[in-house]
């Protein structure tokens, strides 16, 4: 990874991929293990760096930061973000979905039903937000390739 940008782009597709990721602290190196059935071709370590990088994960956890995916608390505030920044009526509608008893599921639904431009917004708005709780995640923990600065 030539930046923490890139590392940050390669963590969201992992996340997206269902992988458990790890950070190794004193050089942010990446260790990806899937977290599905393929777990099992994984360890088989057809590769001795994917052995060597899953032993030293298992030996030495204090090494590495494990990156957790956003937990639905997370996920909602970010909607409900999203949704209080939208013109009146789409904000109504994105706030009324929230507030049932599937809140993440209704709130996609709405935003896929009001078009294709705030489905793109939201897309977007998700990304960067995402990006921006992965990069304090890893300025918390000191992780920062090539001298960069926390911001």
């Amino acid at each position: 990874m030539k930046n923490t940008s890139e590392l940050i782009e390669r963590i969201i597709a992992l996340l997206k991929d269902d992988y458990s990721i790890y950070i190794q602290r004193n050089n942010a190196r990446l260790v990806a293990i899937p977290n599905s059935e393929r777990i099992m071709e994984f360890m088989d370590f057809a590769d001795m760096e994917d052995e060597t990088m899953f032993m030293q994960v298992e030996e030495h956890p204090d090494d590495f930061f494990k990156i957790e995916p956003l937990t639905s608390r997370e996920e909602f505030n970010i909607m409900m973000d999203f949704s209080d920044e939208q013109e009146r009526v789409e904000s109504l509608q994105l706030v009324k979905a929230l507030r049932t008893n599937r809140p993440l599921e209704l709130f996609k639904k709405e935003i896929n039903k009001i078009g294709v431009t705030m489905l793109s917004s939201w897309q977007q708005y998700y990304s960067d937000r995402l990006k921006g709780i992965l990069r304090s995640r890893l300025c918390r923990e000191h992780i920062h390739l090539l001298r960069e600065n926390c911001q």
